[in-house]
């Protein structure tokens, strides 16, 4: 808080600053050497020293200005008014060099003070840092001035240092030549309703505090033609310094780059370049940009956990119900003989977000159920449900069953992925489902976009010989290894799939090149795992799936058996 709202906690201190109603408050503290350094009513308590006793007076209400005014700084700034570490504080004297006259606003002031003391933001300008303080005349600011210690002078314009911390300063003109009117720096101050007359206003500040009126400074200074008054100052767009450069080359790539995607998506004119980054952009923010989403999403990725064994990642994987871990089967290992897997040596790792997380391992205890393979009514699964050895630290995390909804439609639309790509730290990835019809025009596409990379495009063709299954979706995503087991949530946060692999034909320099991704839907998973659990005696797994069945799901023979016999090939 600041010194006065820290006083106002005093009743002792209300009582007498209603008694001295028509005075204002003078706050002397002590730094170092130097004695009776006023600070306004604004100061932050931060910047007190510990068991620093501050003299708390009260001085003659001066008609033209206030010492007690509250500065409306940059947001951004005031929120930093708890860390100490950000502030550099110096003194000013009252009295300034030889041609710089009434260099403090208030006459009472003048009288009851050597310095004043300034709070400023490491970096910022001199300049910004008194006129935000509010009391100094604004002359000193039309002049070339700045602040001097024993040596130097720091001009106005130069940012303060963190050398200057405690130190005393005179105001002092470097040059004769007037500056012109600035555009920059304006740091508008406002009366703060902390005069002793004020007391119930200082602690509930309110709309009917006004900024002090600039036409009252103009006053001061008769030959003023121009306004002074910050509110109508306009702040200009600069150029980044050295950038001359970068713009003639990045102008001179232009046409170029037009050129190139007019023949890429076969438009004629400018008119139809600008519907088509309309349409662009229009994708781009349709959906997952909504605040309430994100959160949602934030929510439901705490779920998420990358799948190690002995250690080393090797894929992802989501709490899908209770204890249970869902994750693709070839992430486990696809032709391995289950019965001789010790499933201790397999991990889940949750809340590695970055590099730097605590690394925390909970052991699975058994494989619940698995499948890999191509079963009847065009689908394939892939997944394997592991089971927790304990779950107790992930108590509180949603179950992802809870956001599944059955027969939902999933050919269109925008999706979101969470898992962890590459081996790496958690992340999401937002695209668009491609659909089932639009498949070979999404292939076209691609090729066309990356037809330097042609030559090892032509080994696997859509129309040739990719397969695809009724019960997977096909999107456009930067997610590849190391993410198999991601959960795939609709644009509502619905569960509606599971993140399983790619149409890869290239990789360079360590960078895989996928045409589109895919993944599977839920309820095959679903209907395939509780069948299974019904056949083991888990009968825990069975109830807790109930709700999710499709009722008139009745598994084959293959369903059951031989489920390695057939193992899906990626292109």
């Amino acid at each position: 808080m600041t010194v006065l709202e820290a006083l106002n906690t005093s009743y002792i201190f209300k009582l007498e600053k209603e008694k001295k109603k028509q005075k204002e408050i003078l706050i002397l503290r002590s730094i170092g050497e130097h004695h009776e350094a006023a600070v306004k009513t604004d100061f932050p308590c931060c910047l007190i020293e510990e068991d620093e006793t501050l003299d708390i007076s009260f001085i003659k209400k001066d008609e033209n200005s206030s010492t007690n005014q509250q500065t409306t700084a940059d947001p951004s700034l005031l929120s930093k008014r708890s860390q100490p570490e950000t502030f550099v504080i110096f003194l000013v004297e009252k009295v300034g060099g030889p041609r710089v006259t009434c260099l403090l606003k208030s006459e009472a002031l003048r009288e009851s003070v050597r310095y004043v003391c300034v709070f400023a933001f490491k970096g910022e300008k001199i300049k910004t840092a008194l006129k935000r303080d509010g009391r100094f005349n604004y002359d000193i600011f039309k002049k070339h001035c700045g602040l001097k210690d024993s040596k130097i002078n720091h001009e106005f314009s130069m940012p303060v240092k963190k050398t200057f911390n405690k130190k005393s300063f005179q105001v002092v003109v470097v040059s004769e030549i007037n500056l012109p009117d600035s555009q920059d720096d304006e740091t508008p101050v406002k009366p703060e309703p902390n005069e002793a007359s004020d007391a119930d206003a200082a602690e509930n500040p309110g709309p009917s505090q006004k900024p002090i009126n600039p036409e009252q400074e103009k006053k001061q200074d008769a030959n003023t033609t121009k306004s002074t008054n910050p509110s109508t100052k306009q702040y200009v767009v600069k150029p980044i310094d050295k950038s001359e450069e970068i713009l003639g080359i990045l102008r001179s790539q232009f046409k170029d780059l037009l050129e190139t995607l007019k023949q890429r998506e076969n438009l004629k004119n400018k008119s139809q370049v600008q519907t088509f980054f309309r349409a662009e952009y229009g994708k781009s923010v349709e959906n997952f940009l909504e605040v309430k989403k994100v959160k949602e999403l934030m929510r439901l990725s705490n779920s998420v956990c990358q799948i190690r064994f002995r250690g080393s990642a090797i894929g992802t994987g989501f709490l899908l119900f209770d204890r249970f871990i869902l994750t693709n089967a070839h992430v486990i290992g696809k032709s391995i003989d289950l019965t001789t897997v010790n499933f201790a040596e397999y991990t889940a790792v949750f809340d590695y977000e970055d590099m730097d997380s605590q690394i925390n391992h909970i052991p699975f205890k058994q494989l619940a159920a698995y499948s890999y393979g191509n079963f009847e009514s065009g689908r394939h699964l892939d997944y394997a449900l592991l089971e927790l050895d304990a779950a107790d630290e992930i108590a509180e995390y949603p179950k992802l069953l809870g956001c599944y909804s059955p027969n939902l439609p999933i050919n269109s639309g925008q999706i979101c992925i969470v898992g962890h790509p590459h081996e790496g730290v958690k992340k999401m990835d937002p695209c668009f489902i491609i659909e089932r019809e639009n498949r070979l025009e999404a292939e076209k596409k691609h090729k066309s976009e990356n037809n330097h990379l042609i030559q090892v495009m032509t080994q696997k063709s859509l129309e040739e010989k990719w397969v695809f299954f009724d019960d997977q979706i096909t999107y456009d995503s930067c997610f590849f290894h190391g993410s198999s087991g991601s959960p795939v949530f609709d644009v509502d946060c619905k569960l509606i799939g599971i993140h399983t692999g790619g149409y890869e034909y290239k990789k360079k320099q360590k960078k895989t090149w996928s045409v589109m991704e895919y993944g599977f839907t839920m309820q095959p998973i679903l209907d395939h795992i509780k069948v299974q659990a019904k056949v083991k005696g888990l009968n825990e797994i069975v109830k807790t799936l109930e709700p999710y069945s499709d009722k008139n799901y009745v598994p084959g023979a293959a369903g059951l058996e031989n489920q390695n016999d057939t193992e899906m090939k990626d292109a």
